[in-house]
């Protein structure tokens, strides 16, 4: 494998913040996009709650080492209509659409979260369409639908208060982070979180995430229309290289669907990350980050 790839700093997702998307019409309807960056393309699909914005802070570590990032927002999310696609059959289908209105034939394909369904059955439905697959923390079994607590998360409110914690009182709202999206004890979640607060600008993927949430009402019709229950994509049809990277302790995204997906892709790698569902870009972004680039970048 290649050296340590380059790590984004605060002010580069910042800049994602500042990117201006662009709508276009595709056969299955409108879709808005952002690009960033330049290199080899990788279309970023962001979670529930999101849209372009999330997409491109998701896809900041790719960016900042040589790939361009194509960041959409999911039917029901910011500028694209529920209409392009209320299911996640459908969902695959836009975004294979947008990537003929692009004039794209392959491409590298990255979701996390909430976008890990359409992305499956972009990779089962269009095979010919996906070079490469990279599902973090990514949904792909039905679970237990959110309840109003999660609901009453999607507030500016809730966003903007977390962004207020997170530089006034890092430990305590890391710590509570860490307690809400995976299994820790208070004092191990306590430990980990006075670890990571002492790193300076550790916590800027979070806050971008954050910052990408604002506007909730422009995405509230897409987080409901992710509460649905679905038909699992069928994963056995996936052929392309697909690596799953997951955190062992998630309680948004549970391991299960991690594992799931790996046994029914034919040579899928998994990949664990030891935390929760914000592991990725807290925790594990020393290493799981690095990891991915690299897998990318391989060409065998």
């Amino acid at each position: 494998m290649a050296d340590a790839p380059i790590l984004p700093t605060p002010e580069d997702y910042r800049a994602c913040m500042r990117e201006t998307p662009q709508t276009v019409s595709t056969a299955a309807g409108p879709v808005e996009y952002a690009e960033r960056g330049s290199g080899e393309r990788v279309l970023v699909v962001h979670g529930t709650l999101g849209g372009w914005d999330q997409g491109l802070v998701a896809g900041e570590f790719l960016r900042v080492n040589g790939f361009r990032i194509i960041a959409p927002s999911r039917p029901g999310c910011l500028g694209t209509p529920l209409s392009t696609g209320r299911t996640f059959v459908q969902q695959g289908d836009a975004l294979a659409a947008l990537l003929d209105a692009l004039g794209i034939d392959r491409v590298r394909v990255l979701a996390v979260s909430g976008g890990g369904p359409a992305t499956y059955e972009l990779a089962a439905r269009h095979p010919d369409r996906v070079s490469k697959l990279v599902q973090v923390d990514s949904i792909c079994i039905p679970g237990p639908i959110p309840g109003m607590a999660s609901r009453l998360l999607a507030r500016d409110i809730f966003a903007r208060a977390n962004l207020w914690l997170l530089r006034h009182a890092t430990r305590p709202t890391l710590a509570a982070l860490f307690r809400v999206a995976g299994s820790d004890t208070n004092a191990v979640a306590a430990e980990r979180a006075a670890k990571l607060a002492a790193i300076p600008g550790r916590s800027a993927a979070l806050e971008a995430t954050l910052r990408a949430s604002l506007g909730s009402a422009r995405r509230r019709s897409g987080m409901n229309n992710d509460f649905r229950v679905f038909t699992p994509a069928p994963l056995e049809r996936i052929a392309c290289p697909t690596l799953i990277v997951h955190g062992r302790a998630d309680k948004t995204a549970p391991p299960a669907n991690a594992e799931y997906a790996h046994t029914r892709i034919s040579g899928s790698e998994l990949y664990w990350m030891d935390g929760s569902h914000v592991a990725f870009g807290l925790e594990a972004v020393d290493t799981a980050p690095a990891y991915v680039v690299n897998w990318l970048r391989d060409e065998g």
